[in-house]
């Protein structure tokens, strides 16, 4: 029989009773922990969550998160890009370095060589920034990296930010640009069944070809033929809605 030839100082990994662990369509791992979590492995996740504990990374470690969550104190002494964090403070230690686009948090604070990128209240306070620099935005390369082509996913855009007719979606006004990105976000994330990725792909065409005609005629059909949507979704239905409804305001009684 073969001896066994493992080191006795090999670590030990315990995964504690409740623990959820899950692997999304684009294979990032979720980690649900029902107490500490304490990230010792550099990694790209989908969601990290403490639910009554903290959370730390450690020295050395770079962690990319769409979402980070815990009852107590999130603690950065390596590296963090998420795009948001929800705890009791946000601790950035020594050197360390956060790109945080979003911050829902009672306390932020940050070692003297420290670095922290972002840090936005909210979604509202985002969308209101990037109004208020629009054209600068807008002035940026408008572009999503593609997965291969598949059954009611977008065309690709050309170079020059348009769609393959020479369309600009930087021509749109702000409320609608905004929602076509959210748009696109969500549509590329795949999560969607075949039926709700075409209407996605049908919402994104309209924005992009500028028919707002028939995008003010047929939005609430196509959102309401998606399935499950997210908050994106709803973002964007938001924007969508506002803008029509502030132009009826403004057309005089009678006008088409």
């Amino acid at each position: 029989m073969a001896k066994d030839e493992t080191p006795a100082d090999s670590p030990t990994m315990i995964i504690p009773r409740g623990t959820e662990i899950e692997v999304d369509a684009h294979g990032q791992l979720s980690v649900c922990a029902p107490g500490n979590l304490v990230i010792q492995n550099s990694g790209s996740y989908g969601t990290l969550e403490s639910r009554t504990g903290s959370i730390r990374i450690d020295h050395g470690v770079a962690v990319e998160a769409v979402s980070v969550r815990c009852a107590g104190d999130c603690f950065v002494q390596g590296s963090l890009t998420a795009w948001k964090v929800t705890a009791r403070a946000l601790q950035l230690e020594e050197s360390a370095r956060a790109n945080v686009v979003l911050q829902e948090t009672e306390r932020l604070d940050i070692g003297r060589d420290a670095r922290l990128v972002g840090n936005f209240d909210s979604e509202k306070e985002l969308f209101l920034l990037f109004s208020r620099f629009a054209r600068e935005f807008r002035s940026l390369p408008f572009f999503f990296e593609r997965r291969e082509s598949a059954p009611g996913s977008l065309p690709p855009a050309s170079e020059n930010g348009g769609d393959e007719d020479g369309h600009q979606p930087s021509e749109l006004p702000e409320p609608l640009f905004f929602a076509l990105v959210l748009l696109e976000r969500d549509s590329e994330r795949g999560d969607y069944g075949h039926t709700s990725q075409r209407v996605l792909a049908e919402l994104v065409k309209l924005l992009r070809e500028g028919d707002l005609e028939t995008l003010e005629l047929t939005y609430r059909t196509l959102f309401g033929r998606i399935i499950d949507p997210r908050d994106d979704v709803h973002r964007a239905a938001e924007l969508i809605g506002g803008y029509f409804a502030e132009g009826d305001e403004m057309r005089p009684p009678g006008s088409g």
